[in-house]
């Protein structure tokens, strides 16, 4: 399997531990890796199928929807917007503010969502943990996916729903059109879909 790194940390490791218990023979290999390069494993025949963030158009693939993944700030207790009651563009990019890297699937639906407006960028950083210690330590704020929250999950923290019409991830898994999977594999699939995440609101 191929995943998000927000997926293979948060939710996956409760899957395979149900899955591994279910089919104790089955050995599972995970690639914890940015959508991109999830679908390159796909094609390169290294995973069966992936958990990606973006939903390829080409025949050469199927797709189905896991879950829709909605959006929250994260900042300190004491910052100034964890006392707002409405969250704004323009709130936001009043402060300094720690971005994903340009090829991860956070920023690319954060700056779509977002444009025209700039944040007042102060580190472009690759992981979630980095992204969580930059926050606590007041460098700036954040705005993640709710299925990053449990890195967040800290009492120096304080997260909340950032509402702005066209920010949402969609997760989809992602297989070859032309290549049937397994029975191992399909089971591993059908469960997926049947533990859908649990996405939460505040």
């Amino acid at each position: 399997v191929a995943a998000l790194p927000s997926l293979a940390a948060g939710w996956l490791p409760g899957l395979f531990a149900e899955y591994r218990a279910a089919h104790p023979g089955v050995d599972l290999e995970l690639f914890d890796t940015l959508s991109d390069q999830c679908l390159e494993l796909v094609r390169a025949g290294r995973a069966d199928f992936a958990l990606a963030a973006t939903g390829p158009d080409s025949v050469e693939w199927a797709t189905e929807v896991l879950c829709r993944d909605r959006f929250h700030l994260v900042c300190r207790h004491d910052h100034p917007l964890a006392r707002k009651s409405t969250l704004r563009v323009k709130d936001l990019a009043a402060y300094p503010f720690v971005h994903f890297t340009r090829a991860s699937s956070v920023r690319q639906h954060l700056e779509a969502a977002l444009h025209p407006q700039q944040m007042a960028t102060v580190l472009e950083v690759e992981h979630l943990t980095t992204v969580m210690g930059m926050v606590e330590e007041g460098v700036g704020i954040t705005v993640v996916p709710a299925l990053t929250l449990f890195e967040f999950d800290r009492g120096s923290l304080v997260h909340r729903p950032f509402r702005l019409p066209g920010l949402e991830r969609t997760i989809y898994l992602v297989r070859r059109a032309d290549r049937g999977l397994s029975l191992a594999a399909r089971s591993l699939y059908d469960l997926m879909i049947q533990r859908k995440p649990a996405l939460r609101r505040a």
